[in-house]
C-alpha cells in the first residue's frame, strides 16, 4: 500500500521545482465549496485514524494542497496546516504508545506514517518562508520607494499566476511557528531507533526536522524571536546529541557562515545550548579545528566576517571549549583576512575575561593568561588599523576588570602611548580613550585613595625608602619586594587589593620582624609602580597637546576627556592640556552635533572650576568658585587670556556663573582691609573683565570702585591691575562685536569731561621706570579713543605734557602758543632726555597714530553711512526737484574734499611721525597697501632672524596678510614653508595652520609648490634633506586632484633635465614618490617622462622612489587590466634603465 513513497526518492524529487506526482488534483480548478469538500473528507479520515495519511489518494491529495500552498487563501491555508499538525501529534501518541507497549508489529506503519507526516511539513515549512521571504522583500521595496513620485508608487507590479493572493489575504503563520516546532521535539524524543533500524532511513527522516530547523533559521525574521530560536536549538540539539546528526550540523554550520552573515551569532548560540543543556562539545571542537585549516583571501568579505562575529560570540558563550582548541585559533592570527584578525584578538579579550572573572582558580590560568596578553600585544604592529583599533577597543574592556594585572599595565601604558602618534585617527581617538581609563582604572588607590600627584607620590617613595634604610634587612630579605611581584596576577597586586588602610604607618612600626620588611618592601613596590605609572603618562602630554589641535573631532573630545580625567585625579601636568584646551572656544561646531567640541569644552571648565561639592555650603561653595576662577589667570599667556576671555563671556552669556560669584568677585578686586596677593586682586579683574564682555552691567554698576582701586594707589601700585582694569572699562564701549565701518549704536561715548578721562590722563602721565607702564598706556589710549567723544583732543594734551616733561619743556599758555608752536621750542642746540622716557613718549605718539588712523575710518564710514540713509529717505523727493543736480554735484564735491582731508592726515601728517614695528605692518596695510607691497621683502627676510619672538611675530603678520588678501604671494612661500621644521614648536604650529588655511583657498598650495621646491631645494638657503622630505611629505597632502596630480608630475619630471645635483635629483624622486598614482592618465605622465630622468636611475635613492612609486600604485584597488598593463610596462623599464645607467 505505501510502495508507491519513499522518503529518500521524494525529498530527491522535491529539489525539482517541476515536482510531479501520480494523482495530483488541480487545486487551482477547484473552487472554495470543492475546496473545503475535500479538506472535510480528510479531516474526518485522519481524526478516525492518524495512519490513515498512508492512503494514496489522501496523501496526493495533502501534497497536492502543500504544492499549491501559496495560492491558497488564508483561511484555507490554517486548515492545511492543522490537519498536518494535528495527524503528526496524534500518530507520535500512538507510536509511543505502542514502543512503551513494545508492539514491533505496529512500528512498519508508524513509520510510514511518520515518514509522510513530515514530509508534508518540510514542505509546507518550506513553501510557508518563501512565502515569508518574498514578503519581506515586498516590504523593504515598498520602504525604499518612499522617495518615488506619486506615479511610481502607484504602479505595482503584474502578479506572476493570475490566482495570487492580495495583500489585504496575507498568510501569518508566525503564531503557528512555536507550536510546529514543539511538536518536532516531541516527534523526535521518541526512541526513533526502534522504528528504524537501518542508519540510512534513520538519517532520512531525521534530515525532514534539521532541514526544517536551518530553513526557519534562514530567515532573519526568525533569528530576532527568542522564543523560535530557541526550539529551533533544542531540535538540533536532540538531533546531534541523539541521532547522529553531529557530521551533518558542522557541515549545515559551516555553509551557513560562509553565506548567511546574520547567522553567525544564532549557530554560536545554538552550540552555547548544546554544551550547557546537553553536554555536548565535541561539534564546537571539531568547527573550531576546522575554521582554524581555513584560509580567508584580503578581498574576501561576507565569510571572514561571519566566521569572525561566530567566534567572538562563541568565546563570549562557552570560553573554555574555545580555550581548548586557541592553540590552532592563534593561527589565525596571521591570516591575510584583518576581519579575521580583529575577531581573534577580540576573542582573545574574552578569553582573558573569563579567566580573570574566576578568582579562585585565577593563578591556574596565569601561563594561559599571560600568552594571550602577548599575542594580543603583537597586535599593536597589525598593518591594517581596523585591527590595531580593535585592540585598543578589547583593551578597553580588560582594564576595567577587578584584577589589575599591575605589572601588564606597565607595558601596556607604553603601547598605548606609542599609539597616540599613529597614523590612522581611530587608532589614536581608542588609544587617547584607553589612556583615560588606564587612569581611571588605575591599581594605586587602595592605600591612600586614588589621586596620582606625583609629588605626593615620590614623597611616599622616598620617605619608605629611608625608613628600610635605617632597618637595615637581613641580606635573605633584601629582594623580597621583588621576588614577590614576578607572576601576570602578581602578588603585589594581590596584596594591595588585601592591604589594611593602616599601612603607611608601618615604617613608623620599630618591629622588624621578617614579615614587617616583607611588607615594606612590597609597599615600596607598589609606591615605586605608581611613580613609574605616572611618569608615563607624563611623557604623553606633548602628544595629546598636539592632538587637541586635530580636525578629527572625535580625537579631540577624547583627548579633552582624558585632561579632564587626569586634572581631576591631581595629576599636576594636565594643567598644561587644561590651558591649551582654552582655544578650542574658536571652534565653530556644526548644529547638528549634540555634543559639539564647544559645548564639551564648557561643560569640562564647568565641571572643574565652577560646579562644587553638594556637600559644601553656599559661602564656601561661592569662595571655591572665585579662588577657582581666579586661579585661571595665574601664568596665563596672552593667548590663554585671550582664549579665557572668550570662555568666560560664553559662560556668563549661557548664566552659568552666579551673581554671588561677580560680588565675590568685586570683594576681592576691593578689599583694602588686609594685604592680599597681587596677582588674586588682578585675576578678579581680569575674570571681571570677561564676564562683562557679555553683561556689560557688571561693570557699568562699577565704575567708580575701578576709578578708585584701579585707577588709584593700587593700581599704580601694580601696573599690571591698571592695565586690567582699563580693559574692564574698555567693556563700557557696548558688547556686540562691531561691523567693520559702523560707530555701533550700542556705543557709549562720554564727554571728556567725565571722571573716567581724568583717572586715565594721570594714569598714563605717572611716573614709572617699570616696563610694565607701556602695557597700561596702551590700554589707557585704547579705552580714551573707545569711549571718548573727541579723543583726539585728550591724547593731544597727554602727548604735550609728555613732551614738555621728557624735555624739561615750559609749556605756554593757549593765548600766547602760535600756530606753528616756534615759542614752544627753547633757543639751544640739542636737548637731552632719559632713554626710558623718550621710548614712552614715542610709544604714546606710535600707539595714538595708530588708534587715530582707526578712529578716522570710523568717522568718514559713519559719514557715508548717514549720508547713504538720508538719500534714501529723501529719494522720492529728490526725483521731483528740478534742482538736484547741482545739489548732488556740491555733495559729491563735499565727499571728495572729505575723502581727501582724512587721507592727507592719514598719510601725511601721522604715518611720518611713527616709528613702525612688525606688529605694526598688519595693521597699516588697509590704508597704506602700496607702501607694503613695495618692502614686502623686508618682511619676508624676518622669518630667518634669530630672534624667536620676531619670526613669530612675522609669521603671525604675513599669515593674516596673505589669507586675508591684502598681498599677493610672489615666489616668497618657501621661506613660510622653512617654518614647518622651525625648532620653535609655537612657529611649526603657525606654519602648519597657515598652510592648512592656504590650501583652502583656490589651490593656492598647488599653485606655488614650484617655487616652493625650487626654494628648499636650490635656493639662497636651502634645508637639509631631511627638513625637505617632512616639508614636502605635509604639503602634498594638499595635492588631492587628479589633475593637480598629472600636472605636477609632468612638471617635476621636466626638472631632472639638465640637472647635474644628485641631491636636487633625490629631492625630485621623493617629490614624485609622495603622489597618489590613482588612474592610467598619472602613470602615462610618468611614462612619458621617462627621458628625463632614465640617466639618473643609477643613483639608489631615486631608484628606490620609482620602485615606491610602482608599489604605491599596484596597491589601488580595483585595478583595471589597463593600468596594471601600463605599471608593469613603467616597471620593466625602470628597471631595464637602471640596468643601462650602471653599465
Amino acid at each position: 500500500m505505501t510502495d508507491f513513497f519513499n522518503l529518500h526518492e521524494e525529498l530527491l524529487k522535491l529539489q525539482d521545482p517541476n515536482y510531479f506526482f501520480q494523482n495530483e488534483v488541480s487545486i487551482k480548478d477547484l473552487n472554495a465549496q470543492e475546496l473545503d469538500r475535500m479538506l472535510n473528507d480528510t479531516i474526518d479520515k485522519i481524526s478516525e485514524s492518524s495512519s490513515s495519511i498512508i492512503n494514496a489518494e489522501l496523501f496526493d491529495t495533502m501534497r497536492s494542497f502543500v504544492k499549491n500552498f501559496n495560492e491558497l487563501k488564508s483561511a484555507t491555508m490554517n486548515r492545511v496546516l492543522d490537519i498536518i499538525l494535528t495527524g503528526i501529534q496524534a500518530e507520535c501518541e500512538n507510536t509511543s504508545s505502542d514502543l512503551d507497549a513494545d508492539d514491533e508489529e505496529t512500528y512498519s506503519e508508524h513509520r510510514t506514517a511518520l515518514e509522510m507526516y513530515g514530509f508534508l511539513l518540510v514542505w509546507l515549512i518550506s513553501n510557508a518562508e518563501n512565502k515569508a521571504d518574498s514578503k519581506s522583500i515586498a516590504s523593504g521595496t515598498m520602504a525604499m520607494a518612499g522617495g518615488k513620485t506619486k506615479r511610481q508608487r502607484q504602479t505595482k507590479p503584474k502578479s506572476s499566476t493570475p490566482s495570487a493572493v492580495s495583500l489585504s489575504d496575507e498568510w501569518d503563520w508566525s503564531a503557528q511557528k512555536p507550536v510546529t516546532l514543539r511538536l518536532m521535539v516531541k516527534v523526535l524524543e521518541l526512541k526513533i531507533k526502534n522504528i528504524w533500524t537501518s542508519t540510512h532511513e534513520r538519517d532520512t527522516f531525521v534530515s525532514l526536522f534539521t532541514k526544517s530547523a536551518y530553513r526557519i533559521l534562514e530567515n532573519v525574521t526568525n533569528t530576532k524571536d527568542s522564543a523560535i530560536k530557541k526550539i529551533v536549538y533544542q531540535i538540533l540539539s536532540v538531533c546531534v546529541k541523539e541521532h547522529n546528526h553531529a557530521f551533518g550540523a558542522q557541515t549545515s554550520i559551516m555553509q551557513n557562515l560562509q553565506y548567511y552573515e546574520h547567522l553567525a551569532e544564532p549557530m554560536a548560540e545554538f552550540l552555547d545550548v548544546l554544551a550547557e543543556n546537553y553536554n555536548h562539545t565535541r561539534l564546537t571542537e571539531e568547527i573550531l579545528i576546522e575554521i582554524s585549516n581555513k584560509e580567508f583571501g584580503s578581498q574576501d568579505t561576507i565569510g571572514p566576517k561571519s566566521f569572525s562575529k561566530f567566534l567572538v560570540k562563541l568565546s563570549e558563550l562557552v570560553p573554555k571549549v574555545v580555550a581548548k582548541q586557541i592553540g590552532l585559533l592563534v593561527k589565525l592570527l596571521d591570516n591575510e583576512s584583518y576581519t579575521m584578525r580583529m575577531g581573534l584578538i577580540e576573542v582573545l579579550g574574552n578569553l582573558i575575561i573569563d579567566f580573570a572573572s574566576q578568582e579562585e582558580q585565577a593563578t591556574n590560568y596565569i601561563s594561559q593568561i599571560n600568552g594571550f596578553f602577548d599575542a594580543m600585544d603583537e597586535r599593536f604592529l597589525d598593518a591594517n588599523s581596523f585591527c590595531r583599533s580593535k585592540l585598543l577597543q578589547v583593551y578597553l574592556r580588560l582594564v576595567e576588570l577587578k584584577a589589575k594585572f599591575p605589572k601588564r599595565r606597565q607595558k601596556l601604558t607604553g603601547l598605548v602611548i606609542r599609539s597616540l602618534e599613529d597614523k590612522s585617527c581611530h587608532v589614536r581617538k581608542n588609544a587617547i580613550k584607553l589612556l583615560t581609563r588606564l587612569i581611571a582604572t588605575h591599581p594605586y588607590g587602595v592605600i591612600h585613595g586614588g589621586e596620582l600627584s606625583v609629588k605626593e607620590w615620590e614623597d611616599r617613595l622616598e620617605k619608605i625608602e629611608n625608613e628600610l634604610k635605617a632597618i637595615q634587612p637581613p641580606q635573605e630579605f633584601t629582594e623580597v619586594g621583588a621576588e614577590s611581584s614576578t607572576s601576570l596576577l602578581s602578588d603585589d597586586d594581590n596584596q594591595s587589593e588585601d592591604m589594611d588602610v593602616d599601612m603607611p604607618d608601618l615604617p613608623n612600626q620599630q618591629n622588624t620582624s621578617a614579615d614587617e620588611i616583607m611588607r615594606l618592601q612590597l609597599t615600596r613596590r607598589y609606591y615605586s609602580d605608581a611613580v613609574r605609572f605616572i611618569h608615563q603618562v607624563h611623557t604623553a602630554i606633548p602628544t595629546l597637546c598636539q592632538l587637541l589641535g586635530s580636525t578629527t573631532k572625535s580625537e579631540v573630545l577624547e583627548a579633552m576627556e582624558f585632561f579632564v580625567t587626569a586634572y581631576t585625579y591631581k595629576m599636576e601636568f594636565a594643567v598644561d592640556g587644561i590651558k591649551r584646551m582654552l582655544h578650542l572656544i574658536w571652534i565653530k561646531d556644526n548644529n547638528d552635533e549634540e555634543k559639539g567640541i564647544r559645548k564639551r569644552l564648557i561643560e569640562s571648565y564647568y565641571k572643574l572650576y565652577i560646579e562644587t561639592d553638594i556637600s559644601l555650603s553656599d559661602k564656601e561653595a561661592v569662595n571655591t568658585v572665585t579662588r577657582n576662577l581666579i586661579s585661571l589667570t595665574y601664568n596665563a599667556t596672552l593667548a590663554e587670556l585671550t582664549s579665557l576671555e572668550q570662555l568666560m563671556s560664553t559662560m556668563m552669556a549661557e548664566e552659568l556663573i552666579s551673581n554671588d560669584v561677580i560680588t565675590k568677585l568685586w570683594s576681592v578686586y576691593s578689599i583694602s582691609t588686609k594685604q592680599i596677593p597681587k596677582v588674586q586682586r588682578r585675576g578678579a579683574i581680569i575674570i571681571l573683565g570677561m564676564l562683562a564682555k557679555a553683561k556689560m552691567e557688571i561693570v557699568q554698576e562699577k565704575t567708580e570702585l575701578l576709578l578708585k582701586i584701579g585707577l588709584g594707589p593700587f593700581g599704580k601700585a601694580d601696573l599690571l591691575l591698571a592695565k586690567y582694569t582699563c580693559i574692564a572699562l574698555q567693556r563700557l564701549g557696548g558688547n556686540r562685536a562691531r561691523v567693520k565701518g559702523s560707530l555701533g549704536n550700542d556705543s557709549i561715548r562720554l564727554p571728556m569731561s567725565h571722571p573716567i578721562f581724568h583717572r586715565l590722563k594721570q594714569m598714563i602721565e605717572f611716573q614709572t621706570s617699570s616696563q610694565e607702564w607701556f602695557a597700561v598706556a596702551e590700554q589707557v589710549i585704547n579705552a580714551i579713543y573707545l569711549l571718548g567723544e573727541h579723543p583726539d583732543i585728550l591724547c593731544g594734551e597727554i602727548i604735550i605734557h609728555k613732551t614738555a616733561s621728557v624735555f624739561d619743556l615750559k609749556i605756554p599758555k593757549a593765548d600766547d602758543m602760535d600756530i606753528d608752536g616756534d615759542n614752544f621750542l627753547p633757543d639751544q642746540e640739542q636737548f637731552t632726555a632719559h632713554p626710558l622716557q623718550l621710548s614712552q613718549l614715542i610709544f604714546i605718539v606710535g600707539h595714538v597714530a595708530i588708534k587715530h588712523i582707526v578712529h578716522l575710518e570710523f568717522i568718514e564710514d559713519e559719514w557715508k553711512r548717514r549720508k547713504a540713509e538720508a538719500e534714501s529717505k529723501d529719494t522720492e523727493k529728490s526725483t521731483k526737484n528740478p534742482g538736484d543736480d547741482e545739489l548732488e554735484q556740491v555733495a559729491g564735491t563735499t565727499e571728495d574734499e572729505f575723502g581727501e582731508a582724512v587721507a592727507h592726515i592719514r598719510e601725511k601728517e601721522l604715518l611720518f611721525g611713527e616709528n613702525s614695528l612688525l606688529a605694526v605692518f598688519g595693521d597699516m596695510t588697509v590704508c597704506f597697501n602700496n607702501i607694503i607691497d613695495e618692502n614686502i621683502n623686508y618682511l619676508y627676510k624676518r622669518l630667518a632672524d634669530s630672534d624667536n619672538l620676531v619670526k613669530k611675530n612675522t609669521l603671525m603678520v604675513l599669515t593674516h596678510l596673505i589669507l586675508n588678501g591684502m598681498i599677493k604671494v610672489k615666489g616668497q612661500l618657501g621661506e613660510m614653508a622653512k617654518c614647518l621644521e622651525d625648532e620653535d614648536q609655537r612657529i611649526s604650529d603657525l606654519a602648519r595652520l597657515f598652510f592648512t588655511e592656504l590650501a583652502s583657498k583656490d589651490n593656492a598650495v598647488y599653485n606655488n609648490l614650484p617655487d616652493i621646491i625650487s626654494n628648499l631645494s636650490s635656493g639662497d638657503n636651502p634645508v637639509n634633506e631631511e627638513s625637505f622630505k617632512k616639508i614636502m611629505k605635509f604639503l602634498f597632502d594638499f595635492i588631492e586632484k587628479d589633475k593637480h596630480t598629472e600636472n605636477v608630475v609632468e612638471k617635476l619630471c621636466q626638472r631632472f633635465k639638465n640637472l647635474d645635483d644628485r641631491c636636487q635629483w633625490r629631492n625630485i624622486a621623493y617629490c614624485l614618490s609622495l603622489l597618489p598614482y590613482k588612474n592610467e592618465r598619472i602613470v602615462k605622465k610618468l611614462l612619458e617622462g621617462m627621458t628625463h630622468y632614465q640617466d639618473k636611475l643609477h643613483e639608489n635613492d631615486v631608484h628606490k622612489a620609482f620602485t615606491d612609486i610602482i608599489s604605491k600604485a599596484r596597491s589601488i584597488k580595483p585595478q583595471k587590466p589597463e593600468m596594471k598593463q601600463l605599471i608593469d610596462e613603467y616597471e620593466s623599464k625602470i628597471e631595464e634603465f637602471r640596468q643601462r645607467s650602471q653599465e
